[in-house]
């Protein structure tokens, strides 16, 4: 599965969930979908099942009023050639937070 580099994504990914009420594991799923996770790799990354990732994504759409992980992309896009356009660079800005996908913890049995 081809997937975007996380270090590009990040400053856009930080700017866009400025001022939502987004969970941290939340904001690692966004970066996921944008990153082109299906629901099966992403549980498989989280160590969470397939369903606990759905209801995340429902989550996730529904605190941030989109229809659906396109329309989260191609918000995140439109506000990523904005940023573009304006000259801002790709690092990014201090206040907003930097997120980082983690490799999900060993579960033992």
């Amino acid at each position: 599965m081809a997937q975007i580099d996380i270090e590009i994504l990040s400053p856009f990914t930080a700017r866009y969930l400025t001022g939502t009420s987004l969970t941290p594991a939340e904001r690692v799923e966004v970066l996921r979908i944008a990153q082109g996770y299906a629901c099966k790799d992403s549980a498989a990354a989280a160590g969470v099942s397939p369903e606990t990732i759905r209801a995340r994504r429902k989550r996730i759409y529904r605190k941030t009023q989109v229809a659906g992980s396109g329309v989260l992309i191609a918000s995140m896009l439109g506000m990523s050639l904005d940023m573009l356009a304006n000259g801002e660079t790709l690092a990014p800005r201090a206040e907003a937070p930097t997120m980082s996908v983690v490799a999900p913890a060993a579960v033992t049995t």
